[in-house]
């Protein structure tokens, strides 16, 4: 005859259960631990400039506002549109469930309709990044980990080589002579649409940067995806034969990673890409197919801070350097410094240009004169989160 069990709910309480030694009894626990306050988001504000990339404004319930740059009117469509019905409400410290909400796609939405562009999604990041670290009183560094070190070096970037000769080029190099920089990048900008269209003029420009340049101070070229596999073979044996070269980026177009194969493995100079491409996921493809020797993530286009810090320790893992793309003086150069100084393999220097960004006076003003570089330098600050102190007067004066 089958055992006849006590149907559930109704079976009579048992004797009480000793606590096991070491373990506290109920009257010995303390109060219930106190609930983690909440805070919420309340309004998304883009203002557009004359000058370079509109400014977003994340506002939150505590008072809290967290900054980024965004780009532009595209931007703004996708934050009424996509951003703000899935955001409005929600706790902004929830960093990583937001990024996979806006880059994966929503459940409240239809999910291939609601995934966003990366660099709509790290712009937002940013700014909740800045508003994690106001929260806790802390630089966002420190919320990364730790900054590895706080005087961050630059390299001088100078572009449009493709239409410039080699003396107009070396008079922009000596312009970041003049400000102290102890490292350069040449770009020659030819993109993927003019190939091997004068590669003489770009070694020639060059050779005379490199003969400018005492040998101890770091160069870079970039040819901007402008080579095809055996003209960028050619080229670099080129550099290689005359003289320094510290990085070898972009010579082909970013999509072809077998060609990048041929080429890293053809060359002794560093070949480094990265800068157009998004999320970890992409970075292991890279690795794996292309096998560049160092990654060259943007903070914008890479999703995010929450996201380049998972492309950093991929780096890590597979031994490969950072250095980072992300050259405008700005709110989000800044937050890529932030997680540049957090990682232990951050021994080349940062980009920096002032060709994309208005003024460096004009950022100061806006911004606060610490995120201005000196001498080739930037110095983190242990001011919360971003350390931005955006001027409102300064924001009035330069929108649109």
């Amino acid at each position: 005859m089958p055992t006849s069990f006590p149907r559930r709910g109704i079976q009579k309480q048992g004797p009480r259960v000793p606590p096991l030694a070491g373990e506290m009894s109920e009257g010995q626990r303390g109060p219930r631990a106190q609930e983690i306050p909440t805070m919420k988001i309340t309004a998304f504000d883009i203002t557009h400039m004359k000058r370079g990339r509109s400014i977003l404004q994340i506002r939150t319930d505590k008072g809290i506002t967290g900054l980024a740059e965004a780009d532009g009117h595209l931007f703004e469509a996708f934050l009424r549109d996509t951003i703000e019905p899935l955001l409005i409400g929600e706790d902004p410290r929830q960093i990583d469930r937001h990024w996979e909400t806006l880059y994966l796609g929503s459940q409240k939405q239809i999910p291939r309709e609601s995934k966003l562009r990366p660099q709509i999604v790290g712009a937002v990041d940013i700014a909740l990044w800045d508003i994690l670290g106001k929260d806790a009183g802390l630089p966002c560094h420190a919320l990364m980990g730790g900054a590895a070190r706080f005087d961050i070096p630059l390299y001088w970037s100078v572009g449009s080589g493709w239409k410039k000769t080699p003396d107009q080029m070396l008079d922009d190099v000596m312009d970041g002579w003049d400000q102290g920089y102890k490292s350069y990048k040449i770009r020659m900008d030819w993109k993927n649409y003019r190939q091997d269209a004068n590669p003489a003029n770009d070694l020639a420009i060059f050779k005379l940067v490199r003969d400018f340049l005492p040998n101890n101070i770091y160069l870079g070229f970039d040819a901007n995806n402008g080579y095809s596999v055996p003209t960028a073979i050619q080229q670099g044996r080129a550099f290689e034969d005359y003289g320094r070269i510290d990085h070898f980026e972009e010579p082909l177009p970013q999509y072809d990673l077998p060609g990048l194969r041929q080429v890293t493995d053809a060359l002794d100079v560093a070949i480094s890409t990265g800068e157009q491409d998004q999320d970890r996921w992409r970075f292991r493809d890279i690795i794996q197919i292309g096998n560049p020797d160092i990654l060259q993530p943007d903070i914008l286009n890479a999703g995010g801070p929450s996201e380049i810090l998972k492309i950093y320790e991929l780096a890590t893992t597979h031994n490969k350097p950072i250095m980072p793309h992300s050259p405008n003086a700005g709110i989000n150069s800044i937050a890529s410094i932030h997680c540049y100084s957090s990682i232990k393999n951050a021994i080349r220097p940062h980009e920096f240009s002032t060709e994309f960004a208005p003024p460096l006076d004009d950022i100061a003003e806006l911004y606060g004169e610490h995120i201005i570089p000196h001498n080739g330098t930037i110095t983190l600050t242990d001011k919360p989160g971003l350390g931005i102190d955006l001027n409102e007067a300064a924001l009035a004066k330069y929108a649109e």
